[in-house]
């Protein structure tokens, strides 16, 4: 089929560096993604699932704080960036790689200056609230915060 696409044949080499063969298809990128359904133990949702779940609730600075969370995400740093803040961010395909986009939560922490964009890690902490903009926001505060190597599932399959 990718012989009907020399486009996409091209693609393929370039990002996977082989060319496909026959008997595989060009790019599964189903083994790049981990699933996003619902999950109900919260120590082991994804960020899709917590922001599916947060947006569910009228009130979410009422019903989230206090709840513990364990998440895996790469650092984004949103413009104009928030003091002591930055994003815990996870790529979600919503079709196919060529239109994933970055979600994710904040993380609050006077640490939060100290770690890189794009930088891996790995967040454990519980829900708790900050004054943004004279708004009540929902954020993680985190108990630990450890420097992970990129997962081999690096993007979330689901739609938001």
């Amino acid at each position: 089929m990718l012989k009907n696409f020399p486009l996409l044949q091209n693609l393929t080499q370039f990002v996977t560096g082989k060319e496909p063969t026959k008997d595989e298809p060009a790019i599964d990128i189903w083994s790049y993604a981990e699933p996003a359904g619902e999950e109900p133990d919260p120590l082991q949702r994804n960020v899709l699932q917590w922001r599916r779940l947060i947006t569910s609730v009228r009130e979410p600075v009422d019903e989230f704080p206090g709840q513990p969370v364990d998440i895996v995400g790469f650092v984004h740093r949103p413009f104009p960036p928030t003091p002591n803040q930055f994003v815990l961010a996870r790529r979600i395909i919503r079709c196919c790689l060529a239109d994933t986009v970055p979600l994710g939560l904040a993380i609050a922490t006077d640490t939060a200056d100290t770690y890189e964009a794009d930088q891996w890690l790995r967040v454990q902490g519980t829900f708790g609230t900050t004054l943004y903009r004279n708004r009540l926001t929902l954020v993680v505060k985190p108990d630990t915060i450890t420097a992970i190597d990129e997962p081999q599932k690096v993007y979330i399959n689901g739609v938001f």
